[in-house]
């Protein structure tokens, strides 16, 4: 059987990213690139993954000219990338630490039982799995800040537990490999959630992340930050 040719893998690409509103899909030298709304949701991002069947990992999600991109380059060189939680222990480790810190946080801002021992878990190793082995398409860093927060469901006729969120903030212009960013979220928080470019100063209290001075200074230049929400599911859901 005849391999696909780059403008066919591109073109079934571009049908699946047709299906969200508002994108631009063009091919240019070897790179599939793929101009989307201000925001896009997982499931979204899954279906052009899909797409992108035996380049899943060549497959980025970024900025260009401030603007969301999800790009699959077919040029790039792939590399196995180290395994979640195949680390030595090695005395004082400060993401472990802070991680803990911030689940912490949560147990004394809700009420005894109301979130999760489940989701807490899920969103431990979530996040330490998102601060040691997510780096960008050139090993760059990727995470500027994170955090975990809980969010309290309006009020319906049956109780609910409040929702814990992830959120992490990425340096600008920094391409992710997006099949890696899922791995690392593992199964209980890469069903729901979001990717956006959305200013931080538009986002609700407790999810506005701070940048660094150079991720500052890219921002004025034009680069935007992409930030990620997740929410955690928990043993019940």
């Amino acid at each position: 059987m005849t391999e696909p040719s780059r403008m066919q893998l591109h073109e079934a690409i571009a049908t699946a990213a047709s299906k969200i509103s508002d994108v631009t899909s063009t091919l240019q030298n070897g790179v599939s690139l793929h101009a989307m709304p201000q925001s896009v949701s997982f499931a979204q991002l899954r279906a052009v993954l899909a797409a992108a069947k035996g380049n899943e990992g060549r497959t980025f999600v970024g900025t260009r000219q401030g603007g969301l991109v999800v790009s699959v380059n077919f040029n790039y060189e792939t590399c196995e990338s180290t395994e979640v939680g195949s680390r030595k222990k090695r005395g004082r480790d400060a993401n472990e630490e802070a991680v803990q810190a911030a689940i912490d946080r949560v147990k004394r801002g809700v009420h005894h039982g109301d979130v999760d021992s489940a989701a807490l878990e899920s969103a431990r190793g979530a996040l330490y799995a998102v601060l040691t082995s997510l780096r960008g398409a050139r090993n760059e860093t990727v995470v500027e800040s994170w955090g975990l927060s809980y969010k309290k469901e309006e009020a319906s006729v049956k109780p609910q537990r409040p929702r814990l969120i992830l959120s992490v903030r990425m340096t600008p212009s920094v391409a992710v490999p997006l099949k890696t960013l899922f791995r690392v979220l593992g199964a209980s928080c890469r069903s729901d959630g979001m990717i956006t470019v959305q200013n931080s100063s538009g986002l609700a209290s407790g999810f506005n992340l701070p940048l660094s001075e150079q991720a500052v200074a890219a921002e004025t230049l034009g680069q935007k930050a992409l930030t990620m929400f997740a929410t955690v599911e928990g043993a019940s859901e």
